[in-house]
């Protein structure tokens, strides 16, 4: 694409959504907004766009014009003019720096903050790592790993019993032997 910014490797960089399918005939596609409520992806400037899903840590700025619609966003990238340039965005990822966003309030924290947080259960026992969270329908889920494997603990207050941040640290109810 002509004009393109160069990319740069940036660990400050927060994933806030996905480029989805194309919507229209103009290159403008549906995003998968990882915001809460998905509008509030609007809100951040400026958006970067990682093109490769194999290398995480590759993001590049790039100008955008983006807008509700229905119950989530649409947006038409710079350079993006058509369907068939749309297509190609479809699943690359969107950042933005990670000191645009609100600071989290008290008791509040990002999923960020959890990542690598170790995660024992209330008798002590280390359980292991979190190595990511995602989203279901019914609830978030923590995806722990220790050298055994990984396991995946829903992330609500019935299993979760504290969850320590700035001391990078997770306490769940959760027996040892549960995978």
């Amino acid at each position: 694409m002509p004009g393109r910014p160069a990319a740069t490797a940036n660990s400050d960089v927060v994933l806030v959504g996905l480029v989805g399918a194309p919507f229209g005939v103009r290159g403008w596609a549906h995003v998968a907004s990882y915001t809460n409520p998905p509008e509030n992806l609007l809100g951040y400037a400026p958006w970067q766009l990682r093109r490769n899903a194999t290398d995480e840590a590759v993001w590049e700025r790039i100008e955008v014009e983006a807008q509700r619609h229905g119950g989530g966003v649409i947006a038409r990238f710079a350079g993006v003019r058509d369907r068939e340039a749309a297509v190609e965005l479809r699943g690359c990822g969107i950042g933005v720096a990670a000191s645009v966003l609100p600071a989290p309030g008290q008791g509040e924290y990002y999923w960020r903050d959890l990542i690598g947080a170790e995660v024992a259960n209330k008798a002590g026992i280390r359980l292991g790592q979190v190595q990511r969270l995602f989203a279901t329908p019914a609830h978030d889920v923590l995806v722990v790993a220790d050298d055994d494997g990984e396991r995946l603990i829903p992330f609500v207050r019935e299993w979760v019993v504290a969850v320590m941040p700035e001391s990078g640290r997770v306490v769940v109810d959760w027996e040892a032997d549960w995978r």
